[in-house]
């Protein structure tokens, strides 16, 4: 069985993220009005804004180097506005030490702290708007790259394989006699066997393989630098390690029940030498040869020495 950690979906994580940025914009705010009330009010100006490690102590350092999930962290955008936090606190500090001597504040001075935050403020939009891109990415039900998601990132690993000549492979996946699922337990039911097996399958691949929905019970995946062999052995063992998964679900009674799933697999090769429309076709055409042959296998398209 999976885990529930190992069930919950990307989009959650996502969505997580983007509620706690939106927290530590108000955070930081609230830490900007402050200063400015000090500073224009002429207020003692307390240590926080003193320390030269503060940047670490405000509300938005606090989110910033705690812990975050991958989707973040893995944003350009993400690094940068840590080093912009930096150069903002290090502003207000210049700043701070000057008016508690006494000494004024020069109109570049208060023009360079301005720029550096309204440079932070415009990282922490893109940082945002980056994840609402990545959100947009995901098929909601399941967690995995959608359709299009998944189209552009075969799209980008076919210009790889264009440039370095190298070999990787696709695979369609179509879960066998879904139709009874949804038929016999309900749609409830159906939606988390292909929760489940969207999870199955991304614990089960290489940590650099990806796994996209096509539609329906229909999955596609991208195994790079796997030729079709390879791709095949590997298919094989999600294949019958899935065989014994017991799905816990509850039934159209209303009792609980664990069922077991099977799944027919196509796989092909992503060339140089075809476009990725015709990769999909393939692996599709492999996927029904599968079916054909009784369901619960692993077929292969392979292009003849002409074609590749």
């Amino acid at each position: 069985m999976l885990s529930e950690s190992g069930q919950s979906t990307v989009v959650s994580q996502i969505n997580s993220d983007i509620i706690a940025i939106n927290n530590a914009v108000l955070l930081h705010n609230r830490w900007l009005a402050e200063w400015n009330k000090k500073l224009i009010c002429g207020l003692p100006i307390s240590e926080e804004f003193i320390q030269s490690d503060a940047y670490r102590h405000c509300g938005f350092g606090l989110w910033y180097y705690g812990e975050h999930s991958r989707f973040t962290e893995d944003q350009d955008e993400f690094p940068r506005l840590g080093q912009l936090h930096i150069s903002l606190h290090e502003s207000v500090r210049r700043i701070v030490l000057k008016a508690s001597e006494n000494q004024p504040i020069t109109e570049a001075e208060y023009d360079e702290f301005i720029a550096r935050e309204l440079e932070f403020t415009a990282s922490l939009v893109n940082l945002r708007d980056a994840l609402f891109g990545q959100l947009y990415s995901f098929d909601y039900l399941t967690g995995v790259y959608n359709r299009q998601a998944f189209y552009s990132l075969l799209e980008k690993e076919h210009a790889r394989i264009t440039r370095t000549s190298g070999v990787s492979s696709i695979v369609m996946v179509d879960l066998d006699y879904f139709k009874k699922v949804n038929d016999q337990y309900g749609h409830q039911a159906g939606d988390k066997v292909l929760a489940y097996f969207a999870s199955y399958l991304k614990e089960s691949l290489r940590p650099y393989d990806s796994v996209g929905r096509f539609g329906g019970e229909e999955f596609l995946l991208c195994l790079p630098d796997a030729n079709v062999d390879d791709a095949k052995t590997i298919m094989e063992r999600v294949r019958e390690e899935l065989a014994h998964q017991q799905i816990d679900i509850t039934g159209a009674d209303g009792k609980p029940l664990s069922i077991n799933i099977t799944a027919s697999f196509g796989v092909s090769s992503i060339s140089k030498r075809h476009p990725t429309s015709q990769a999909i076709e393939t692996a599709d055409i492999a996927m029904y040869e599968a079916k054909s042959a009784g369901r619960n296998c692993v077929k292969v398209y392979r292009y003849s020495a002409a074609e590749f």
